[in-house]
């Protein structure tokens, strides 16, 4: 299946609803001159002429139908975005909440809940050493520490005790699909 950005996804949707627009009011105006014509000369329709008028007709009445329903589709997705971007915004709020909640349950130092940020970051004990301008040893020590309080006995245990409750408030708040 082809995958596209948002940006890609609108551009895309607009490019269409205005290519839908112009060819609608190409028809139209053809249908209309066209109209015109057969009534300002008194002539009647020939097959060929008659079915060509109908044609055009239809291309106008779908491609209207198809604008409304684009328009719909539009609307609707925007809809959709915009409550996935609130409820995203909603539980990292809740996220960042919930960690710095469950660091001073555990009795953590400023330094232990620095150092359990950034390893649940993926940093590894090298790099917070120079970002927190200490040793190696030092790191260890306190993921020791951060391990020990929390009950775990390493930092995939650490994350996943943050992410398992995550993922199940971010399935509480998604919409039910029917079955």
């Amino acid at each position: 299946m082809y995958s596209t950005t948002k940006f890609e996804n609108a551009t895309f949707a607009t490019i269409i609803f205005w290519g839908m627009g112009i060819s609608g009011l190409f028809f139209a105006q053809d249908v209309i001159v066209d109209l015109r014509e057969h009534i300002s000369e008194g002539r009647g329709y020939q097959f060929g002429d008659l079915s060509h008028l109908i044609f055009e007709i239809l291309a106008v009445t779908v491609l209207g139908f198809g604008m409304v329903l684009l328009s719909v589709y539009i609307t609707e997705l925007k809809t959709k975005n915009a409550r996935q971007r609130e409820t995203l915004h909603s539980l990292r709020h809740d996220f960042d909440s919930h960690v710095h909640a469950q660091f001073n349950e555990w009795s953590l130092t400023p330094s232990e809940s620095d150092i359990a940020l950034l390893l649940m970051r993926g940093l590894a004990s090298k790099d917070i050493a120079e970002l927190r301008n200490c040793t190696v040893g030092t790191v260890k020590v306190h993921s020791h520490n951060v391990f020990r309080k929390a009950g775990v006995t390493s930092r995939v245990e650490l994350m996943s005790l943050f992410l398992d409750e995550f993922m199940d408030v971010g399935m509480q708040s998604a919409p039910q699909q029917p079955s």
